[in-house]
This record gives structure tokens, sequence and C-alpha cells, in this order.
């Protein structure tokens, strides 16, 4: 005669991979219970029942509580049982989404660090620039130019919050945007007109009131060490360099950190990029 395949508490979490604990507990809480009460009383599961208690143990890894779990256990059907798949993929498919994101960060971050050990500092480089997408902050010019720095923090603050809110930070830091009228005058390259992240994201899953693309095409770019802020030798540097080879700005300076407060706690330490597309003088 065949044998029943049974097993006890001990086999059965050991063929499982948990311990008797776990097996003591959902039987008590009504979750996952041995299948038979053998004739010399000892509470036995069977085989039939691995599947089912891998399942439980899925959906726990796949934040149901356990509360959730027993009721369906209790009553479960097929029509209950398909619903519930339905609902996993779903929360499977947004988790999926989460880590692709956060493997994207993960990868840009990467790679502007190991940019940022390439670079040449307090020098001047004519570069290809591709298409890229921007998401912007309010225009906060008019507050630079009345010095109301309280008010472009608190600009600042908001847009970190949309962007954070809005998943569309891909593992790029923030940066500023001068407006020519501004970094091609002496003492005037601390006026910023936006606050602005660039963002690996389709168009379409951009907000129209604060997408915005950065034109390719030649940019000039020069890179310094220490405080983001003192942007004033560089932008003297990019004029020079202007003028020097008959360039003249087509469009807004973009400032980008690629070594900043996550990467290090010195301030000396920082590194900062200033792109400035231009094109021949008189075009």
């Amino acid at each position: 005669m065949a044998r029943h395949m049974t097993f006890h508490v001990g086999e059965f979490a050991q063929m499982t991979g948990v311990n008797k604990r776990t097996l003591h507990y959902y039987d008590s809480e009504g979750i996952f219970s041995p299948d038979s009460v053998e004739s010399n009383g000892y509470r036995a599961y069977s085989s039939r029942q691995f599947y089912p208690f891998y399942m439980i143990r899925m959906f726990r890894d796949m934040g149901l509580d356990l509360s959730e779990i027993k009721e369906y256990m209790q009553g479960r059907t097929p029509e209950k049982f398909a619903q519930l798949l339905s609902e996993q993929e779903a929360w499977l498919n947004q988790e999926m989404a989460k880590l692709s994101r956060m493997k994207q960060i993960v990868a840009n971050q990467r790679h502007i660090l190991a940019k940022a050990r390439e670079v040449k500092m307090d020098e001047v480089e004519e570069q290809e620039f591709a298409d890229s997408r921007l998401v912007v902050s309010e225009n906060l010019r008019q507050l630079c130019l009345r010095e109301d720095w309280e008010a472009v923090e608190r600009q600042f603050a908001t847009h970190l919050r949309d962007v954070m809110e809005g998943e569309v930070l891909t593992g790029y830091t923030f940066g500023a945007m001068v407006s020519p009228e501004d970094f091609m005058r002496p003492g005037h390259e601390q006026m910023v007109s936006y606050y602005y992240v660039l963002t690996d994201k389709p168009w379409r899953q951009l907000s129209k009131n604060y997408r915005r693309q950065r034109k390719g095409g030649t940019y000039l770019v020069t890179y310094f060490a220490g405080d983001y802020m003192n942007t004033a030798a560089s932008y003297e540097r990019l004029r020079n360099y202007m003028k020097k080879h008959d360039w003249e700005p087509a469009g807004f300076a973009y400032e980008e950190s690629l070594i900043e407060d996550m990467s290090t706690a010195n301030a000396q330490e920082f590194i900062t990029r200033i792109a400035v597309p231009v094109i021949e003088r008189g075009r």
C-alpha cells in the first residue's frame, strides 16, 4: 500500500525553510493549519499543502497583511483567488516601475560621479549637447532682482517637493538657469531665472506648465570646485572665451552640480558645471 505523504510540523518546517514557531502561529491564527490529525494525535501536513504555503509566503513578501491573508484563506474561492491575483499583479507593476526608476537613479548617479573624476577644472571646452528634457520652477528672476532671497528659497522648496512627489527625479541633481542678460553682465551672475532638474521621463508624463526642452547644439562648458554659489570667475572665463573665439550666447546658462552635499561634506570638494549654448557672433 502506497504511503500517504504527510509531514509533521518539524518536517514541514524544514522542507519549506521556516521555523516551527511560524507554522504554530499560522495554525493558531487560522491562517494555515495542518491537513489532518493522525491516530497518535500528531498534527500532520499533506504534500498538497506545499504550494498553498509558498503562495501565502509570497503574498506576505508582496506586502499583504496576515489579517488579509487570513480573511482570504477562510473564505477562498476561485473567483476570490482571481481577484487577489489581479490586485497583486497591479501592485507588482507599481513596484517594478518604482524599482526601475531607482535603478535608473543609481545608474545616472554613478555616471555623474565617474564623469566628475575626468573633468578639467577652470578651463573652457566646446561640447556638443543633445536635446534634453527639463522640469523647471516658476520664474525667479524678479525675486532675485529684488533680493527677496526668502521667497527664492520658498520657490526652490516648492520645486523640490513637486519634483519628488511627481517622481520626476531620475538621478540628476538640481540646477539653475541664468539668462544671458545677467551672466553677460559682471556682478549679475547670481540672478537665477529658474531652478530645474534634468529628467529621463517622457514628455507625456511631465506637467506641460513646467516642462522645457534644452536644445542640443554647441555649448561652452567650464567646471569649478568649491561653493557652487561662487560662479563669478567661471562666467568671466566664459565671457572671455566667447569674445576671443567670436561666439555669443544663444540662451540660458545651465549650472549643475556633479559633486555636492550627497557626495561629500566638504564644500571645497564640490564640483559644478556651467554650460552655455553659443552661436557664431553675428549669425
